[in-house]
Order: C-alpha cells, then sequence, then structure tokens
C-alpha cells in the first residue's frame, strides 16, 4: 500500500491557524485603535455658558465656542514652551474627562500674558466662575483685572488661586476663608487695602500665601497660627503695624519666609529658632527694637538668607559659614 500525503492537510491547518491569529490580533487592538481616536466629550450645557458669561466679564474675546473646550486646540489651549522654559503667555482651559460615565468637566483657567501678545484682560472677575463646581485651579495674572473677588467663589473647591500682577482693589473678601481646599493663594502686586482677614485662619490646607507688594495694613492676625501646613509665607512691601508676628511655633513645615519692609517693627522673634526647615528667608527694614542675630544653627539646608536694616548686634555665628547650599548672604 502507498503512502498517503499529509502536506496539503498540514498546509491547510498552518493557514487557519494564521487566520485565527490575525483575527484574535485585530480584535484585541481595534477597541483600543477606536478609543485613541475619539475626541474628548464636550462639557455640559451649563458649564460652556458658564464660559461665555466668563468670557464676557473677563474681556477675553479669543475663545472660539464653535470648538470643544476640552480637546486641548486652538484658542482653548496653549502648547507649553519647550526645553521646560517658564510660561510667558498661557490662555488655556482644562478639563477632567476622567469621570466613569464619560463627562468631562472643566476643572482649570490659564490667563497669562507676559509679553502682551495676547490681548490684556480689562474686565472684573468673573462671578459666573461659580457656576463651574469642578474647577480647582484658577490663574489670571499679569492683566488688568480691576474690582475685588466675588463672593460666589466661597463655594468653590478651589486648591489654586493666583491672581498676582492686576489692579485689584477694597478689603480683601473675609469669605475667602470659606475655601478651605485652598493650598495656594497668589494675589500679590495688586492693590488691596486693609488688613488680612482674621478668617484666613480657617484655610488649614493652605501651603502657599502670598500677598507682597499691596496697601494691607493692621496687625497680623494670631488665628493664622493654624496654618500649620503653611510652606511658604510672602508678605513684603506693605503697610503693617505692630511688632514682626511671634507664631512660627505651628509652621514647623515652614520652607520660605519673606518679609520685607512690610511695616513690622523689630525685634526678630526667637521662635523663628524652630523653623528648621527653612531654606529662604528674607527679613529686612524692621525698625524700633533690636535684637542678637537670630538662632539658625539647626537649618542646615538653608541657600537664601537676607537679614538687612533690623538692627541686628554682634557677629555672624560660625556655623553660618558651614552651611553647604548657602548662595547668598
Amino acid at each position: 500500500m502507498g503512502r498517503v500525503a499529509q502536506c496539503p492537510s498540514t498546509m491547510k491547518i498552518l493557514f487557519a491557524y494564521i487566520i485565527v491569529t490575525v483575527l484574535l490580533v485585530l480584535i484585541c487592538t481595534e477597541p483600543n485603535q477606536v478609543e485613541a481616536q475619539v475626541e474628548p466629550a464636550y462639557p455640559p450645557r451649563y458649564e460652556v455658558k458658564a464660559l461665555r458669561e466668563i468670557a464676557a466679564e473677563l474681556g477675553k474675546k479669543d475663545w472660539n465656542f464653535s470648538e470643544n473646550p476640552c480637546n486641548n486646540k486652538s484658542s482653548w489651549f496653549t502648547p507649553p514652551p519647550l526645553h521646560g522654559s517658564p510660561a510667558v503667555n498661557n490662555s488655556t482651559v482644562t478639563c477632567n474627562c476622567s469621570f466613569t460615565n464619560g463627562e468631562c468637566h472643566i476643572d482649570g483657567m490659564y490667563v497669562l500674558n507676559g509679553d502682551k501678545k495676547i490681548d490684556d484682560l480689562d474686565g472684573v472677575l468673573p462671578r459666573s466662575l461659580g457656576k463651574l463646581s469642578y474647577i480647582k485651579t484658577l490663574h489670571l495674572y499679569m492683566n488688568y483685572l480691576k474690582g475685588t473677588i466675588p463672593h460666589e467663589w466661597a463655594a468653590l473647591k478651589l486648591e489654586t488661586v493666583t491672581l498676582a500682577m492686576n489692579r485689584l482693589s477694597g478689603p480683601i473678601p473675609s469669605y475667602l476663608g470659606n475655601i478651605t481646599t485652598l493650598k495656594y493663594l497668589s494675589i500679590e502686586n495688586n492693590l488691596f487695602s486693609g488688613t488680612i482677614p482674621p478668617e484666613f485662619g480657617r484655610l488649614v490646607n493652605l501651603e502657599n500665601l502670598t500677598l507682597n507688594a499691596n496697601y494691607l495694613t493692621g496687625k497680623f492676625p494670631s488665628s493664622l497660627a493654624n496654618l500649620s501646613n503653611l510652606k511658604e509665607l510672602r508678605i513684603s512691601s506693605n503697610n503693617f503695624t505692630g511688632k514682626m508676628p511671634d507664631i512660627f511655633r505651628s509652621w514647623k513645615q515652614l520652607e520660605k519666609l519673606e518679609i520685607q519692609a512690610s511695616g513690622f517693627e523689630g525685634p526678630i522673634p526667637s521662635s523663628l529658632a524652630l523653623l528648621h526647615n527653612l531654606v529662604e528667608l528674607r527679613i529686612s527694614d524692621l525698625p524700633g527694637e533690636g535684637s542678637t542675630f537670630p538662632n539658625l544653627k539647626n537649618m542646615n539646608n538653608m541657600y537664601r538668607l537676607m537679614l538687612g536694616g533690623c538692627n541686628i548686634s554682634g557677629s555672624i555665628p560660625d556655623y553660618v559659614w558651614e552651611f553647604s547650599r548657602l548662595q547668598i548672604l
């Protein structure tokens, strides 16, 4: 009996195996490819309507409402600068599209006009921002915005607010103390007057507070001792009264402290010695009672130290010259 040929049968099996494998690969990869091409969802209509109102209040004219604000394109997005250099201009709206129901919500707004290549905003801070209940980050700096901070913002869960270098005026609103989610607040280089609201003591999550270059007066509220998470405080170039505040005992995490030409009088409080995490210390123009050189012995990571016009007596301690990171003295 002759042999039965096996080759044609083997070839058929091999061909079928290849076909099945290719189909499985296509089935597994096709959803991911389709998903990658899907545009993000539009934010809800009420958020788009709020954006229109915000644009009118700010005086912003270049947002294109025929496009999706969440698509990271055109008028809603400014590409980051190359090589990690700092942004000079920025006009960006960001969205959070990670919700399980597929929705996108506006969670950030950035309008920076550093070199005046985009239109300056010459309107007011928008009340309609209060309608964006998911927003966490707001940067509206280096513009010409007027007025004060709207009450409607107090109901938001903002974490970062930068309003520096505008023309905002009047007292700092006490209802800012209701935004207890705040971690970063910068309102420097404006025209704010009056005292720091004692209600700021409620901002227990605050890590950075910058109030430089305003017209603030009065004493430093003792309630700010509650800010135990504070890492950076800058209150220079104001018109405060009284002695330099002695509330450092609860600010154990403080890394940067700037109190220059603030209006406060000396002496430098001895409790400054408790701030072992300080890397930057700038104190100047403290008239009145003098003091000895502050005890900085345990601040081994200090890289910037400026003490001028503080009526300090005595010599600079030897340990200061052993600070290996010190660059400016």
